[in-house]
């Protein structure tokens, strides 16, 4: 009876039913997974290597009240980090400098001088060479010496990557055991507790923004979130802090976002940068540096 059946069945309708399956248990078990703040999205997943997962969300006006678009990078233990710079003096696109790595997925990095002299204004390292000084000393933060942009550091390790909070030595970064380094901020998470964040206008106001957290098994999260756009107002600091906290990270922190907000996968950008004030993958700008997965 079975074979009979299977005698009239369209060809290729199976594969395309199984596959339909596969497709919808994978959403359903993606947005069974949401914590309350993030279950209001419609949430898509693809693999995109072994251990590598993007999720994608849209929310229609349920997130912080307002309609947002996030794209979640989720990477197992075992993946290779590097912080990757633009040539001296100039600037590139996160695509360009992620293929010029082979890279399978990149985001933008830290902040950067958009005018000559380019480059970062962050402490940067790459392969254990010193490339760029901490130059936005008590930017946000007056009295410390230290800009809140520079209150962390993503560094990476024998190709793991970790997210590290900075003590009260001025020249903290220049003692990490790392081979990249380079500075950001603000702060969001550390060992699953939020850190305090500056209620200035960089803060307050919703931007896009990207960002870097770990768990606790130590997969890696990229993160960015649109905005400047109906269809993605962006995310406040605090925003962005209970956005990564909800993922399940115990250490994140902020990186540059705005108009450099980009997340790269396989070549092509999957969110929807917001330099050309259109709500599709063309508006991307030139950045200094970003951190990719090899």
């Amino acid at each position: 009876m079975n074979s009979l059946k299977n005698k009239y069945v369209m060809p290729g309708l199976t594969g395309h039913l199984i596959s339909l399956v596969a497709a919808i248990f994978l959403i359903v078990t993606a947005q069974a997974q949401e914590p309350a703040l993030l279950a209001g999205g419609a949430w898509s997943q693809e693999k995109v290597a072994d251990g590598i997962v993007l999720r994608r969300a849209s929310f229609a006006g349920n997130l912080f009240g307002a309609n947002q678009y996030l794209c979640v990078l989720e990477v197992a233990p075992g993946a290779h980090f590097d912080i990757v710079p633009a040539d001296d003096k100039t600037l590139a696109k996160t695509t360009d400098l992620a293929a010029r790595q082979g890279a399978v997925a990149a985001v933008n990095g830290s902040f950067f001088n958009m005018r000559a002299p380019y480059g970062s204004v962050n402490y940067l390292r790459v392969d254990g060479a010193a490339l760029a000084p901490n130059a936005l000393d008590s930017y946000e933060n007056p009295g410390s010496g230290r800009s809140t942009r520079q209150t962390a550091a993503v560094a990476t390790w024998r190709g793991g990557l970790y997210v590290l909070k900075a003590d009260d030595l001025r020249t903290w970064e220049k003692y990490i055991a790392a081979e990249d380094i380079v500075t950001t901020g603000p702060l969001l998470l550390v060992g699953g507790e939020p850190e305090p964040v500056v209620a200035d206008n960089f803060n307050k106001t919703r931007h896009p923004r990207t960002a870097v957290g770990r768990r606790a098994d130590g997969t890696v999260l990229l993160v960015v979130a649109d905005g400047r756009n109906e269809q993605a107002a962006g995310l406040s600091m605090l925003e962005l802090q209970e956005v990564m906290a909800a993922l399940g990270c115990r250490d994140a922190v902020n990186l540059d976002g705005g108009g450099s907000t980009t997340m790269v996968v396989r070549g092509e950008v999957v969110n929807h940068p917001s330099d050309n004030k259109r709500f599709d993958p063309a508006g991307e700008r030139v950045v200094a540096n970003i951190i990719c997965v090899k």
